[in-house]
């Protein structure tokens, strides 16, 4: 069987607050001079932050229903996955965990919030 251990480190920090270091020299070299790592497919769209899943089954796996708060890119390296996406507007319907509790709030942009007074910027 193999096993795969992933972790996250604090990195060492330029004045601006960027990594000095995020990759091994020779990607390192392909991304010198950029202003910026967001990839161009993503046009405008600004990423808030950048989240990596990593997973590998011989049975077969599933995230069960479950919304994100950002913008999403998958990337299927090998094998399908099926995505349902549902309208926000399905909310009382899907009744996920946050409205269970006694609180959801969609805003006019499709975010769903479980917190009362969260903006929808």
């Amino acid at each position: 069987s193999e096993l795969t251990y992933l972790t996250t480190q604090a990195l060492s920090e330029d004045s601006d607050g960027c990594p000095k270091v995020i990759a091994a020299p020779h990607v390192m070299s392909l991304l010198e001079g950029a202003s910026t790592l967001r990839p161009s497919i993503l046009g405008k769209l600004v990423p808030v932050q950048y989240n990596l899943w990593l997973g590998r089954t011989s049975e077969g796996s599933s995230s069960g229903l479950h919304h994100d708060f950002h913008d999403n890119l998958y990337v299927l390296l090998r094998g399908q996955k099926e995505f349902r996406l549902f309208s926000p507007r399905c909310l009382d319907i899907l009744a996920p965990v946050g409205l269970q509790k006694g609180y959801a709030n969609l805003h006019p942009n499709g975010l769903i919030s479980y917190v009362p007074g969260l903006r929808d910027d």
